[in-house]
């Protein structure tokens, strides 16, 4: 896949998230803010029933206070019946003869009957009175004018009683929170509140249930007027707060938020993971099409090496001597000792595709089998002038391991360190002592490690820029196979190098892996 290719569709899969979450955000937001009209008109519902049984209540007490309306109660209870009266004719006024029905009233209270309405339907305008008191006769009308004035001081002296009266003289914390705690379960509200009665001309809460959010209601509490129906004078405010309303709301909306969360980091997740697999495939690629092109010219080479001996070796024009016999024969010896290494190499590629090893373990003398891999190392040391020191200072140096695994290891580290040494390499090899296990260590004078490539060097197919050394040849697999049996022996390697001052590979390997 092309990169701009891959950035084109990164970008538009990102866009497309990016809107999917943006859906999500606005739908979580709307239904929070529906669930919280909801709840504010159930709670407005709620707290105008209290406050309706409030005036009620408010009115009943005033209605017991009062000696004059309780003698007009008294009055209207003693009469049980009324004679009928016809219609007055285009007036909509009748006058009826009905038996009068007590209101029920609450304990300690004067029943007042409800019966001005019955002896009155209609709306009195000049026009229809005149006309009422055209066909009514005179006591007729004078009983209805005295019953007037009668209502006219009774409502006045109970709508204007007792206003000078503090409400908190007048009404007590408790019957309000009854009547709220009431309404409030008929309406499915069972979340905690606190309510507090507001005085703007006092400029202070004068009533509250408990106390402890006084703040908190001036902020954020609903607020209600007190008495609006009844038409008593009133400037007191009922104002109610819910401490727990956030957390219910975001309780409530919990599961949806879960799905909503959960449902996005999926899709970043795949997403980034998608992403990362395509570019660490195509970054695969590359190095596999490197790898092959590396692997063509060293097979290349060593084939055309032995094709040339071997013609000349068939040649009946090619002069017959032993020592020019013997020189072509250990060419093609050597030649095919090449291709085995790199066909091994390929090998250790198909190990690290597969991830599997299996280890045939056995009891192996590190200094001996270290001793041994040195002197197949050796000459090519040899020939660039360079050598090869131990100092084996490890007390224990039997461990369980894979003999030609670890074989591999030692080589593989000691050709790197003659490989990328520019001239005469000093490769040292040394052993110590390790907690339950020994270290190896292999230490150069070659052209070091940069810090940001020592995290890389252990990719597969990873090879460190040689810079001005420009014999370096191999396919970037010793490394990465040499950290995978280590590890498969329960063991880790480390470097620590610096550039132009040589590198140090670490290896620390069990005595008993597990």
């Amino acid at each position: 896949m092309k990169k701009q290719v891959l950035i084109v569709i990164i970008i538009l899969v990102s866009l497309a998230m990016a809107t999917l979450i943006g859906i999500q955000v606005f739908w979580i937001r709307n239904s929070i803010q529906l669930r919280e009209a909801n709840f504010r008109r159930s709670v407005d519902e709620a707290v105008n029933n209290a406050l309706t049984k409030l005036e009620k209540i408010e009115i009943a007490r005033r209605i017991n206070s009062s000696d004059s309306i309780q003698h007009f109660l008294q009055k209207q209870d003693t009469r049980s019946r009324e004679y009928e009266r016809p219609v007055i004719p285009d007036t909509g006024i009748q006058m009826i003869k009905s038996e009068t029905e007590a209101i029920p009233s609450l304990p300690g209270t004067t029943t007042m009957q409800n019966d001005t309405q019955g002896r009155l339907s209609g709306d009195l305008d000049e026009k229809k009175l005149a006309e009422v008191e055209h066909n009514l006769k005179k006591p007729e009308i004078e009983a209805l004018r005295r019953q007037n004035m009668m209502m006219n001081r009774m409502m006045n002296q109970l709508l204007g009683s007792e206003v000078e009266k503090d409400i908190e003289k007048r009404i007590t914390s408790g019957l309000i929170d009854t009547l709220i705690r009431e309404e409030f379960i008929i309406k499915g509200i069972t979340l905690a509140y606190e309510f507090g009665v507001f005085n703007p001309g006092r400029n202070k809460i004068v009533l509250e249930k408990t106390g402890q959010y006084h703040n908190e209601l001036l902020q954020k509490g609903y607020s209600f007027p007190l008495m609006p129906v009844s038409g008593i004078s009133t400037t007191d405010f009922l104002l109610v707060y819910f401490p727990e309303k956030s957390k219910h709301a975001f309780l409530s909306l919990y599961g949806m938020l879960f799905v909503s969360l959960a449902l996005v980091i999926i899709i970043i997740s795949a997403f980034t993971y998608s992403v990362l697999t395509i570019v660490k495939q195509r970054k695969l690629s590359e190095l596999k099409n490197d790898f092959i092109n590396n692997m063509t010219h060293e097979f290349k080479t060593p084939i055309s090496t032995v094709s040339l001996a071997c013609q000349a070796l068939t040649d009946k024009d090619f002069p017959r001597s032993n020592e020019l016999y013997d020189n072509y024969i250990q060419i093609i010896e050597d030649e095919n000792r090449r291709l085995g290494v790199m066909a091994e190499k390929i090998l250790q590629t198909a190990i690290l595709e597969k991830g599997k090893l299996a280890l045939r373990l056995e009891t192996i003398d590190v200094h001996h089998l270290i001793q041994d891999v040195i002197k197949n190392i050796a000459i090519q040391v040899e020939i660039r002038d360079g050598s090869i020191n131990t100092a084996f200072q490890a007390r224990e140096s039997y461990v369980k391991a894979d003999k030609m695994h670890l074989s591999n290891v030692i080589y593989n580290l000691l050709d790197n360190a003659n490989k990328y040494s520019p001239r005469k390499p000093q490769i040292q090899v040394m052993t110590q002592d390790g907690e339950g296990g020994i270290f190896i260590l292999f230490r150069d004078n070659g052209i070091g490690i940069s810090k940001v490539n020592q995290k890389k060097i252990f990719e597969k197919l990873y090879r460190v820029p040689t810079g001005d050394v420009h014999n370096v040849k191999g396919f970037g697999l010793g490394l990465s196979y040499v950290k995978f049996v280590v590890e498969k022996h329960g063991g880790n390697i480390s470097v620590e190098s610096e550039v132009g001052k040589g590198s140090t590979f670490k290896v620390f390997l069990p005595f008993n892996p597990s």
